[in-house]
């Protein structure tokens, strides 16, 4: 059922990992993040710790983690070996493929389903 509404959703789009970096980590803190803000006062020594969406409290589909992204760019706003991106959908439901750390985001109208006679 769609509600004619575009969601985002954030996805790695290369070899490797979902990451953010820690120009994401200070966008985000500046935006009320209280787990970005943290988190970058805890790997401050250690500034190689990847960070996913996850250790900041946000899903995928968080419409400010996809503003992140916009606004700084795919290479500013991903961390080491990822390089973040943002599908729009109309579908509330999707799910993220991981083929050797290169996701795919699909709706429930992509999925081909395999049907047994």
């Amino acid at each position: 059922m769609k509600d004619n509404k575009a969601y985002h959703v954030v996805y790695n789009d290369c070899p490797g990992e979902f990451c953010l970096s820690r120009s994401a980590l200070e966008w985000l803190a500046s935006r009320g993040v209280v787990k970005a803000d943290l988190l970058l006062r805890e790997t401050e020594s250690c500034p190689w710790t990847l960070i996913d969406e996850s250790m900041v409290g946000l899903f995928r589909h968080n419409s400010l983690l996809a503003l992140c992204v916009k606004e700084l760019g795919s290479e500013s706003a991903s961390g080491d070996h990822s390089l973040l991106r943002v599908r729009p959908i109309e579908s509330k439901r999707y799910m993220i493929r991981n083929v050797g750390g290169i996701e795919t985001v699909l709706t429930p109208e992509e999925i081909i389903w395999v049907e047994i006679d």
